[in-house]
């Protein structure tokens, strides 16, 4: 039998431990909101990975956001970043207080 290969309990168990942890964390310090520029150059930093960005903004007041069941405070923002030689815009949602994007929409 080979060693090497990990059984899908070992998986299961490995997800489900930092399922808990992530939401045990979460809960601990997901009750500050981030700051609107720590969020961006967060974004940024991830955007820059695929190409230059040229732009960027935020607005630096959070603002509650509803879809469906999900409640959260948000910063609405955007990052314009050259693909192919042109520039690009996007809008992002981002959780005020978790740093995710909600929302990543491309303007044609």
């Amino acid at each position: 039998m080979n060693n090497s290969l990990i059984s899908p309990w070992k998986v299961s168990a490995t997800l489900g431990l930092s399922s808990i942890a992530g939401f045990v964390l979460g809960q601990l310090i997901g009750s500050r909101k981030q700051s609107a520029n720590h969020i961006l150059k967060m974004i940024k930093h991830d955007f820059k990975k695929e190409g230059p960005v040229i732009g960027s903004w935020v607005d630096t007041h959070a603002v509650p956001y509803q879809r469906y069941a999900v409640k959260a405070d948000v910063y609405h923002g955007g990052i314009t970043r050259l693909e192919d030689g042109h520039p690009v815009n996007y809008r992002f949602t981002a959780d005020a207080h978790t740093g995710s994007l909600i929302e990543l929409k491309r303007d044609n």
